[in-house]
């Protein structure tokens, strides 16, 4: 069993070290790039939420009480509105999977010694890849039946369409297994290859402070 230096390896989130294969690194930059806009996403996509919700209360109110001079909510704002709360919360669950701070049942692990804990995590993070793959694949036969419905007029003047919301849940899925995919590559190196992550990643996975 080889220690693995610590250095930029040692780093949270998706950092592989400068000897793993190119491959893996590029993978691990493209997890962290997206984590990134995952974060900033985030943001933007929370602030669009309570402005537009704002927007709309304040709209619908004041012209209940015959204040006509605000205009009224487009007759999309509902449907924005609801399919935000989706999309936060795939942005919110991808990050979550790229650092780690996912829900996990982990009392077991925490008593491992760390590579049989790594192997743990390998089995586990594959079973959460099937389950990544059959969601994505329910999620396109759902899309297929949401594009047979798009031409219906109940759903001509939504700007989130059910079609569209079936997209949100393929690329949420879709992100979230990417991650795992990462995590899995960079696990896989390190038991293949005889070596341990750094302490801070050991940490960072059981949800401790790094030393």
């Amino acid at each position: 069993m080889i220690a693995t230096p610590e250095g930029d390896a040692a780093l949270p989130g998706h950092h592989a070290p400068k000897d793993f294969p190119a491959p893996v690194r590029a993978l691990a930059a493209l997890s962290r790039a997206l984590a990134v806009t995952e974060g900033v996403g985030t943001g933007l996509c929370l602030l669009a939420l309570i402005a537009l919700a704002v927007f709309q209360f304040m709209a619908r109110n004041l012209r209940l009480h015959g204040q006509l001079w605000m205009p009224a909510p487009p007759d999309w704002t509902d449907g924005v509105i609801r399919h935000a709360v989706f999309v936060l919360g795939f942005l919110g669950a991808a990050y979550a999977t790229y650092s780690n701070r996912h829900f996990r049942i982990d009392a077991l692990t925490r008593i491992m010694r760390p590579r049989l804990q790594l192997g743990v995590r390998v089995v586990a993070t594959a079973c959460a890849l099937v389950v990544c793959t059959v969601v994505v694949r329910a999620g396109f036969a759902f899309w297929r039946v949401c594009q047979q419905e798009a031409g219906e007029a109940a759903q001509q003047s939504e700007l989130f369409s059910s079609a569209r919301g079936a997209v949100v849940i393929i690329a949420g899925v879709a992100l979230v297994g990417f991650h795992l995919f990462v995590q899995l590559v960079l696990d896989a190196v390190y038991l293949v290859t005889g070596r341990l992550p750094p302490t801070a990643v050991l940490a960072e996975a059981r949800h401790e402070s790094a030393p």
